[in-house]
């Protein structure tokens, strides 16, 4: 690649795209485990893991809709549908308002109950895939 030779959109949409599957990475493999370790309740570093994951929601949609209005041409490669950025967005949209809302009713009473701890697992399933379709992403526009 000879960034000499990218238009200042493909710049700017790889840059999105490098931050985007980057704050997905931090967040989720080392802030969130992180705060489970370091503060002294794991309801409050619950709270601050959940605030910090619906704020990323909102980040991947903001990424996504930028990502798509900045391509001038359909991309190459195995991802070629211009609309693959709306996957990770949509993923943790669905982890937001559909799984998210399931977990916080099953600890209601205060624990961690086998039906959290399977929602969760399905929820870090799908920040997971969102995060890995975002470096996909990332590659393809690297290789661009």
């Amino acid at each position: 690649m000879n960034v000499g030779t990218r238009s200042a959109a493909s710049v700017v949409r790889g840059l999105v795209v490098a931050l985007w599957a980057g704050a997905l990475v931090v967040v989720g493999a080392l802030v969130a485990p992180a705060l489970f370790r370091v503060l002294p309740e794991r309801a409050l570093a619950g709270l601050v893991a959940g605030e910090l994951f619906r704020l990323l929601t909102w980040l991947s949609v903001a990424a996504a809709v930028i990502t798509i209005s900045l391509h001038a041409r359909a991309p190459v490669g195995p991802l070629r549908s211009r609309f693959w950025p709306l996957l990770p967005a949509v993923l943790l949209l669905v982890n937001e308002y559909a799984l998210r809302p399931v977990m916080d009713a099953s600890r209601a009473a205060g624990q961690v109950t086998a039906a959290f701890m399977a929602w969760h697992g399905v929820s870090a399933g799908l920040y997971a895939a969102a995060t890995l379709v975002a470096f996909a992403l990332l590659v393809r526009e690297l290789r661009n």
